[in-house]
C-alpha cells in the first residue's frame, strides 16, 4: 500500500489540471484533519501549482502562519497576487488590505537582515479592493470607502468614499456605518452632519460593534450630535474599553491621568494605558513614560518612564524621541550619553518636531553631544522659529547681534527680539523691556520699558523680575508727594525681589538688602545684611559693597 506522503509527493509532479487539483485539495483537508500540517502544506502546494484558487489562498495562509511549512510572507504574497489575479474577490480583498497596511517594518540603515518588508502602496491598495468592492465584497467595499477617506493619510475622494461605505452598510456592514458617520461628522461632504453620524453609531453600537460604542461615548462626552451626557459617555467609554478598544483604554488612562470627568486615580490612569500600550497603541506608550517621568504613577520609575518612551521611540513617536533624549541628557532611567541624547533629538528633529528643532540648535550652538557649529545652529532654530517657536526666533535674534553663524546685524537682532517678544518669548521680552528703558536699539519709553520687562517678570523670568523691581522704585521714588503711589511701588518691588531670591538670585538679594535698609529704618539693618551677606554667597559682584555700606550702618562700637 502506498503512504500518504508518497502520494503527495507524486501529486506534486502531476500533470496541471482540474482533477490533480480536486485531488491534492481533498488530500490537504484530510491531512490537516489528522494533525499532519506538513503533508497538508505539501498538498494544498500541489493544488495550488495545479490552479485552484482555493489551494493558493489555502498556501498562501500556511505561508503567512508557518503552519507545515517554514514562515515565508514573501512567497505568502506572490500566491495573494496569483489568486488575485485570478479573479478571486476574497484574494483581491486581501492583497488591498495587505497593501494598505504593510508588512514588517523596512530595515534600518546597514541592516543586512532578510526579515520582509511590504510597504504601505495605497494606489495598489485601493486597485485591488476595488477590483474586489465591484464584485460585491463588503469588506472590500469598507476598505475601499477608507482608502479614499482623508483618514487613510492619503488624498482622498470622500464623495466616493461614502458611496462605497453606502453599498456595504446596505449589505449589512456595521464597520461600513462607523466608516460613514465619520465622513458625516467631519464634513468632508458639506456641512457635518453630527447628528445622522450619532444615529449610525447607535445603530452600530446596538449590535455591539465595539469602534461605534467608541465614537458614541465621544459624542455623549462632547454633545456632538446629541445632548452633551458626560456619566453616560464615561460609561458608555468603559464598556468600548471593555472590549479592547486601545483609543477608549488611552483615554480613560488620559482621563484618570488628569481628573477630568473622573475623579484623578493615578492606578487607574496606568491600569488603562499599560492594557493600551501592549494592544500597540504607540500614544498610550509614551502617555506611560510621561506617567513615571512627571511622578504621577502609584510607584513612578525613571527606569520604567524610559522603557516605554524607548517602546513609542522606537515606533516613531516624536515626543518619546524627545523624551528618550532628554533621559540619556539627564541620565534619567539610562546612563548619563550626550551623544545617544542628540542621536535622538535628531531622529525628532528630522520628522519635524519642533521642540527637537530648538534643542538641537542648543546642542550646536554649545557643542553639547556635537560639534559646535553656529550655522548649523541656526539652521536649527529657524526651522523652529518658522514653525512659530518664540525662544528660537529670540535665539535667531541673538546668533544676529553677535555674528555667530549669521551676518552680525544688531538692527536685525531687534527685529527678531520685538518679533519673539509678541509670541511669548520670556528672554526676548526682557530684552525689549531693557532696550525701552536704555534707548539701545530702540527709542527709549518708560513706559514700553515697564510694560515689556512685566510680562517678562510674570513668565518667572528672573533678570526680568529684578529690573521690574527697580522700575518701579524708580517710579516710586519719582512720585514726589504722592506717598501712597510709592508706598505701592516700593511693595510690588519687594514682592518681585523676594521672587526673585527664592529662585536663588543673587543680584536680587543684594538689591533686596538695599530697598530694606532704605525703608525699615534701623530695625531692618541686621535683615538688610543678612541678605547682602547671601548674595555674596550666591556670587553677586555687587555684594560685598553693599555688605561693607550696611555693616558701616550697623557699628555700635566707640571710634577710637
Amino acid at each position: 500500500m502506498v503512504g500518504f506522503s508518497t502520494l503527495i509527493d507524486r501529486a506534486a509532479t502531476w500533470r496541471i489540471g482540474r482533477s490533480s487539483a480536486d485531488w491534492s485539495l481533498a488530500m490537504a483537508r484530510r491531512l490537516a484533519a489528522r494533525g499532519d500540517d506538513v503533508g497538508a502544506a505539501r498538498a494544498l502546494a500541489a493544488a495550488a501549482r495545479a490552479g485552484s484558487i482555493e489551494g493558493m489562498r489555502g498556501l498562501a495562509d500556511a505561508l503567512m502562519q508557518g503552519r507545515g511549512v517554514l514562515p515565508d510572507p514573501a512567497a505568502a504574497v506572490r500566491w495573494i497576487t496569483a489568486a488575485a489575479g485570478a479573479g478571486d474577490a476574497d484574494s483581491q480583498a486581501r492583497l488591498g488590505a495587505l497593501y494598505a497596511n504593510g508588512i514588517g517594518r523596512a530595515p534600518a540603515d546597514g541592516d543586512t537582515g532578510s526579515t520582509f518588508h511590504l510597504p504601505v502602496d495605497v494606489t495598489r491598495a485601493r486597485l485591488w479592493a476595488e477590483k474586489a468592492a465591484i464584485q460585491g465584497h463588503v469588506e472590500a467595499q469598507v476598505l475601499l470607502g477608507w482608502l479614499l477617506s482623508r483618514r487613510s493619510g492619503s488624498e482622498g475622494d470622500p464623495v466616493q468614499a461614502a458611496e462605497w461605505y453606502r453599498r456595504a452598510a446596505d449589505a449589512g456592514s456595521h464597520a461600513a456605518k462607523v466608516g460613514l458617520a465619520m465622513i458625516l461628522s467631519s464634513g468632508d461632504l458639506g456641512e457635518p452632519d453630527a447628528a445622522a453620524a450619532v444615529r449610525l453609531y447607535e445603530e452600530a453600537a446596538a449590535v455591539g460593534n465595539p469602534t461605534a460604542i467608541y465614537y458614541l461615548a465621544m459624542a455623549y462626552m462632547l454633545g456632538e450630535g446629541t445632548p452633551q451626557d458626560l456619566d453616560r459617555g464615561v460609561a458608555t467609554l468603559k464598556q468600548a474599553a471593555d472590549l479592547q478598544v486601545a483609543g477608549a483604554q488611552r483615554s480613560l488612562g488620559v482621563m484618570y491621568m488628569r481628573g477630568q470627568n473622573v475623579a484623578q486615580d493615578s492606578a487607574a490612569a496606568e491600569t488603562w494605558l499599560r492594557r493600551a500600550a501592549v494592544k500597540g497603541d504607540v500614544e498610550a506608550m509614551a502617555l506611560l513614560g510621561d506617567l513615571h517621568a512627571g511622578r504621577l504613577a502609584r510607584v513612578p520609575s525613571d527606569i520604567e518612564a524610559a522603557q516605554w518612551y524607548q517602546a513609542a521611540a522606537d515606533r516613531d513617536h516624536a515626543g518619546a524621541q524627545m523624551a528618550l533624549g532628554l533621559a540619556y541628557a539627564g541620565g534619567r532611567g539610562l546612563p548619563k550619553d550626550v551623544f545617544e541624547a542628540v542621536r535622538w533629538f535628531t531622529k525628532a528633529a528630522d520628522s519635524g518636531f519642533v521642540p527637537a528643532q530648538f534643542r538641537m540648535g542648543i546642542c550646536h550652538l554649545g557643542g553639547e553631544g556635537v560639534p559646535q557649529d553656529y550655522a548649523k545652529s541656526a539652521r536649527y532654530f529657524r526651522m523652529a522659529a518658522d514653525a512659530g517657536h518664540a525662544d528660537a526666533l529670540y535665539n535667531l535674534g541673538v546668533l544676529h547681534y553677535h555674528g555667530y553663524g549669521l551676518e552680525k546685524d544688531e538692527a536685525q537682532a531687534m527685529v527678531l527680539y520685538s518679533q519673539a517678544a509678541e509670541k511669548g518669548s520670556a528672554s526676548a521680552q526682557f530684552r525689549v523691556g531693557r532696550a525701552y528703558a536704555t534707548g539701545a536699539g530702540l527709542p527709549q519709553d518708560d513706559a514700553a520699558a515697564l510694560v515689556w520687562t512685566r510680562r517678562a517678570a510674570e513668565q518667572g523670568h528672573v533678570p526680568g523680575q529684578v529690573n521690574l523691581a527697580r522700575m518701579l522704585l524708580a517710579q516710586g521714588y519719582g512720585s514726589q508727594g504722592h506717598a501712597a503711589q510709592r508706598d505701592a511701588a516700593v511693595a510690588e518691588a519687594r514682592a518681585w525681589l523676594e521672587r526673585a531670591t527664592a529662585a536663588g538670585s543673587g543680584e536680587a538679594m543684594s538689591t533686596l538688602a538695599e530697598l530694606i535698609a532704605a525703608h525699615d529704618g534701623a530695625a531692618g539693618v541686621e535683615t538688610a545684611l543678612e541678605w547682602a551677606r547671601r548674595a555674596a554667597k550666591a556670587g553677586d559682584p555687587r555684594a560685598p559693597q553693599v555688605v561693607e555700606a550696611l555693616e558701616a550702618r550697623a557699628f555700635h562700637g566707640e571710634v577710637r
